[in-house]
């Protein structure tokens, strides 16, 4: 933090430099080594610095972010990266991030400076679209309206296994773990669920060879039975005098929140299996 705040990388006596700041940060009350859930209080006992934490996911050779700062507006800002050692992950140690340019700039073609978002590491040509993005309000929005009503079919299925041990000169080990049996499917139960109950059907239970081949055979014909049923439109009912009274006050869409108009028209949307009218939207 000292290095990252006071930078002294053209100072030949730097280190001395380091260690005459060192009580220039508050850290009473903070534990050491500093776990990644104490940056909070570091932030409280230093209200002018806001600290982002980066991990490094050996997997994909990629980066996220394992803390972010909810202090966006504070005086002096600093990336840090932590590192563990691969024979001891609990041994852990922070490094400043000098250039987030450099450090991400895998992620695209560019040979050129990049300008990184501290929030999501999203690179950016300039300065000025960055800056334009972080003006914007950072907010995680659910926008896929379809998926929040009920289905009006779906498959709940479970399977039953047996573990079955592996041949010696299968047995793999790795990281000091050694793989010992498999798990074998031998039968399964598929149960058709549906808001229609005359549409439901008995579970199938299935135990005997070959479970998965039988197990796909069933849902490709419970898809193509499911087609069939909506596949037959069902006209909506006719409405209540209450839904009609709903229907005629109503300004906005139940769906988006969108004020109807003449573009934006109000209809009646209803479940094309059962003919039940739903609610209105644009």
């Amino acid at each position: 933090m000292v290095s990252a705040l006071y930078p002294a990388a053209h100072n030949p006596q730097r280190l001395s430099k380091y260690i005459n700041r060192e009580h220039s940060l508050n850290v009473e009350g903070l534990n050491f080594p500093v776990q990644t859930k104490q940056i909070p209080l570091f932030e409280k006992l230093n209200p002018s610095i806001s600290i982002n934490v980066l991990a490094f996911e050996e997997s994909s050779k990629g980066f996220t972010v394992e803390y972010r700062s909810p202090e966006r507006e504070r005086k002096q800002h600093v990336n840090l990266l932590l590192l563990e050692d691969a024979d001891n992950p609990s041994k852990q140690h922070y490094v400043w991030i000098k250039n987030m340019s450099a450090l991400v700039r895998h992620r695209t073609n560019s040979h050129h400076t990049l300008f990184v978002c501290n929030s999501c590491l999203h690179p950016f040509t300039s300065q000025r679209v960055l800056d334009s993005q972080n003006e914007k309000e950072c907010v995680l929005k659910f926008r896929s309206k379809h998926k929040q009503y009920p289905l009006p079919f779906y498959l709940v299925c479970d399977f039953e296994s047996f573990l079955t041990p592996l041949e010696r000169e299968e047995a793999e080990e790795r990281n000091s773990m050694k793989k010992l049996d498999v798990h074998s499917v031998s039968g399964f139960c598929c149960y058709r669920i549906s808001s229609e109950p005359k549409y439901r059907t008995p579970p199938k239970v299935y135990s005997g060879p070959d479970p998965m081949t039988e197990f796909y055979d069933h849902v490709l014909e419970e898809s193509r039975m499911i087609s069939k049923i909506v596949s037959h439109q069902v006209a909506m009912r006719p409405m209540t005098s209450d839904e009609h009274k709903l229907h005629e006050a109503a300004t906005e869409c139940i769906n988006c929140g969108g004020s109807f108009s003449d573009r934006n028209l109000k209809v009646r949307h209803h479940d094309h299996v059962t003919g039940e009218y739903l609610f209105l939207a644009c």
